[in-house]
């Protein structure tokens, strides 16, 4: 199962979650001998859509602080990892879009999308970085490194 975190605490309860990536595309005047369009790549943008069903479990992340990272326009610090492997990506977005929805006889669900802002990186090249009087160290998990 793919886990969605923001800020290393998990979304409230998914029950679909996913990736899409899309580039852009710029075409150009030339075309190959037999007529074939040329085109070069642009700019690249990703979003994280989800589903979750709806509780007030303060341990996770719930609808509520969702949308007061939205009102507030925060930049969300994302991670997807496998739950088995620990194997997966990261990233920053913003909250694009948010949605309550209940029907009779089922539970209540929220839906949204993740706006990427900059690059998806390896989760695992996710580092700690904090300064102090002597100077910067940084740590992935493993072990620190001093950095003056």
């Amino acid at each position: 199962m793919i886990m969605l975190n923001i800020f290393d605490i998990p979304v409230a309860c998914l029950t679909s979650n996913s990736l899409a990536e899309t580039i852009g595309f710029l075409n150009t005047c030339k075309t190959t001998l037999k007529g074939a369009k040329r085109q070069l790549p642009t700019l690249y943008a990703y979003s994280i859509p989800f589903e979750a069903v709806y509780t007030k479990d303060g341990a996770i992340i719930n609808y509520h602080d969702l949308q007061t990272y939205g009102h507030d326009r925060t930049l969300l610090d994302w991670s997807m990892t496998d739950s088995d492997s620990g194997i997966g990506d990261a990233g920053q977005a913003y909250i694009e879009n948010l949605e309550l929805s209940a029907s009779s006889e089922d539970f209540i669900k929220f839906t949204g999308t993740l706006s990427g802002y900059g690059s998806i990186v390896d989760v695992d090249l996710i580092y700690d970085v904090w300064a102090q009087d002597v100077g910067v160290y940084v740590d992935n998990g493993d072990n620190y490194v001093f950095v003056n």
